[in-house]
């Protein structure tokens, strides 16, 4: 028994070598990769929280549930489909205050969030003006995003393998050396030295990746609106072996 367990000690303390190093023996070139692709968002998602607070549990469910039809009713106007609008199941909770260091019961909050898709942003100003104008609720979250995230994600990341490519020919042809074939091709960075807290290399940057809050206001649907653009970017880390 007790060989088996030094036998399995010394194969593990031999492969510790070829675990710890990802670079190949023979000569090579590591290079870093990167891309950027720049879109124009084409999707708006309009978040809703529709809240009642009442003494009459009865009462605040009403008054949530008409203006969740009122809601729906509103987005559908504007061509908006079924599919497009999640509405989340009622949220009930009571609420308290303390007065004169005493818990006193201030009524039953009743609450839902709707999120709405609307997949043509020239209707934009028109749908938000409506819906301030319904007075369904004090704040409505806009996030912009691209329905064809994943395409231009994989876009970027075959255009980020190129640029790999490019910068390992000009640094082999630097030194006299042709190119070979990829030994290993990662979208992590693996010359770090916390090689185990592996984070992809991609990022989305622009409207999308942050939440605007619009504040109720007496909206006007001639409200100046540009969507501006999302940047999506890729890196991969590529070692190619040189001859």
């Amino acid at each position: 028994m007790m060989k088996h367990v030094i036998c399995a000690l010394f194969l593990s303390l031999c492969s510790l070598p070829l675990l710890a190093n990802p670079l190949p023996a023979q000569p090579h070139v590591y290079v870093e990769g990167s891309a950027e692709i720049e879109a124009e968002p084409d999707v708006m998602t309009f978040s809703l929280s529709i809240q009642a607070l009442n003494m009459d549990l009865a009462k605040a469910k009403a008054d949530v549930d008409q203006r969740s039809r009122l809601l729906i009713e509103t987005s559908k106007k504007f061509g908006i489909k079924t599919n497009d609008i999640a509405t989340t199941a009622l949220n009930i909770r009571p609420e308290y205050d303390y007065r004169d260091r005493e818990r006193v019961l201030t009524g039953n909050l009743v609450s839902r969030q709707v999120d709405i898709t609307l997949r043509d942003l020239k209707k934009y100003p028109d749908m938000m003006k409506a819906l301030v104008d319904a007075k369904i609720t004090e704040t409505i979250n806009t996030t912009l995003s691209l329905s064809n995230k994943q395409d231009l994600e994989n876009k970027a990341q075959v255009a980020a393998m190129a640029d790999a490519k490019a910068r390992a020919e000009r640094l082999a042809k630097s030194q006299g050396k042709a190119l070979g074939e990829p030994w290993s091709i990662s979208e992590f960075n693996t010359r770090g030295n916390e090689r185990w807290q592996l984070v992809p290399s991609r990022q989305l940057m622009g409207s999308s990746s942050n939440k605007v809050m619009m504040e109720m206001r007496a909206a006007d649907s001639s409200e100046p609106f540009e969507p501006g653009v999302i940047k999506l970017t890729a890196q991969v880390f590529v070692v190619y072996l040189v001859k």
